[in-house]
């Protein structure tokens, strides 16, 4: 199991994932597929029973709103959360529910309290930024 992971490295890490993109779906590394995981169930409702319909518009709105670089359709980002252990599948496959702490203190506890959107529009303005800083620097050089 890795080590926990804390608000910051889950921030920068969610900014990094989501702005770089074009990688074919979920990234390798076992850790940053942890933190889309669960930067997907921060936009859920915990303990709230989601039809597989309400699941696929809340992972499509994740998609556009989050994840809007990744290469995954919203079908197969449910399989992962549910092999993964982030979401729970009743027998009949009718209903979803947030499985709460699947990955038991991997999480820093400040991160339940994060926007995704924010985190990502925040990346996104930050690296525009820098781009702009870059951009004056060569015009005055």
């Amino acid at each position: 199991m890795p080590s926990g992971i804390t608000t910051t490295e889950f921030k920068n890490r969610l900014g990094v994932l989501c702005l770089k993109g074009g990688h074919g779906g979920l990234p390798r590394k076992s850790r940053d597929q942890h933190i889309l995981f669960k930067s997907i169930t921060l936009m859920l409702e915990t303990g709230r029973e989601y039809t597989e319909t309400e699941l696929n518009e809340s992972l499509a709105n994740w998609l556009s709103l989050v994840g809007q670089t990744l290469e995954i359709d919203h079908a197969s980002l449910r399989r992962y959360l549910v092999d993964a252990g982030y979401i729970s599948r009743d027998a009949a496959g009718r209903s979803y529910r947030v499985v709460p702490g699947p990955v038991a203190g991997l999480f820093e506890v400040g991160i339940e309290s994060l926007d995704p959107v924010a985190v990502v529009d925040d990346a996104y303005r930050e690296a525009e930024e820098r781009k702009q800083k870059y951009l004056e620097k060569r015009a005055e050089d």
